[in-house]
């Protein structure tokens, strides 16, 4: 593309009454009163590059902005994070390693707020120490996995000559890094 078409301006004005732009024009543009740019910025200019604006000349209410999303414990937002975020703009965040998404992987910048951020939810550790604690050996060979993401269930059985000292289930289920359990006795 050796030519720009006039941008759309968003809350923005130019004294520049041109429709077509050559390659390498810069373009001044001003944000309405009370609005600014992504970069904080009231007054900005964009250059006519070979595939096209090097920027769009938006602006919008800087009262309705939002800063950096929230931290989440063991998790990230998937983007490169900017300082200020436009209304209506959005991130994504994803757990590490393991580690189980609880609530809606995407927020949204409203009224200046962002909207509930995600939660992720620790995996369970299951270890020599805790099955010889309990009495207890995992009841399918095929299946004594060391780690196990929240919501997913393990089943045990209680050790040769040992029985279950209370009626709590052999089947477990992992919930935000803790389990429930099961405790066998020596059978007399």
């Amino acid at each position: 593309m050796n030519s720009c078409e006039r941008p759309v301006f968003e809350n923005a004005r130019t004294e520049n009454n041109s429709t077509w732009f050559k390659l390498n024009d810069k373009l001044d543009y001003e944000c309405n009163d009370g609005y600014e740019n992504k970069h904080k910025h009231t007054k900005d200019s964009i250059t006519c590059n070979f595939d096209g604006w090097s920027d769009i000349p938006s602006c919008f209410d800087s009262t309705k902005a939002c800063g950096p999303p929230p931290p989440i414990d063991n998790g990230d937002i998937t983007s490169f994070p900017l300082s200020v975020y436009a209304p209506s703009s959005s991130v994504e965040y994803q757990c590490q390693s393991l580690y189980q998404l609880q609530g809606n992987k995407t927020i949204t910048c409203r009224n200046g707020e962002w909207s509930q951020k995600p939660k992720c939810l620790r995996p369970c550790t299951v270890s020599e120490e805790i099955l010889e604690k309990h009495n207890i050996i995992f009841k399918w060979a095929e299946k004594q996995k060391r780690y196990y993401e929240s919501g997913s269930m393990q089943e045990f059985k209680c050790k040769n000559g040992y029985h279950l000292a209370t009626s709590q289930p052999l089947l477990t289920i992992c919930i935000d890094g803790h389990i429930n359990y099961p405790t066998c006795t020596k059978s007399h």
